[in-house]
């Protein structure tokens, strides 16, 4: 994996925890996050809204998928 990539997603996990982490306190938060994000990537590509675009879109979904991963670890 891109070691750029890591370090955005990383970056985007931190701001979302900054700004939501209050209130995304459950995996089913988490995952309704999730669905808005990956529905955000689909309307860029949809849109051709350009890569750039694109891409900071699937690192946001990322973020949130990386938020998902850490709460289920900590809690089963």
């Amino acid at each position: 994996m891109n070691y750029g990539l890591i370090k955005r997603i990383d970056a985007e996990r931190e701001v979302a925890i900054q700004k939501w982490g209050a209130t995304d306190r459950t995996p089913e938060i988490l995952l309704n996050a999730v669905t808005e994000e990956v529905g955000e990537v689909a309307h860029a590509i949809n849109h051709n809204e350009g890569v750039a675009v694109i891409q900071q879109e699937i690192v946001e979904a990322m973020g949130v998928l990386a938020r998902l991963y850490e709460m289920v670890e900590q809690e089963l």
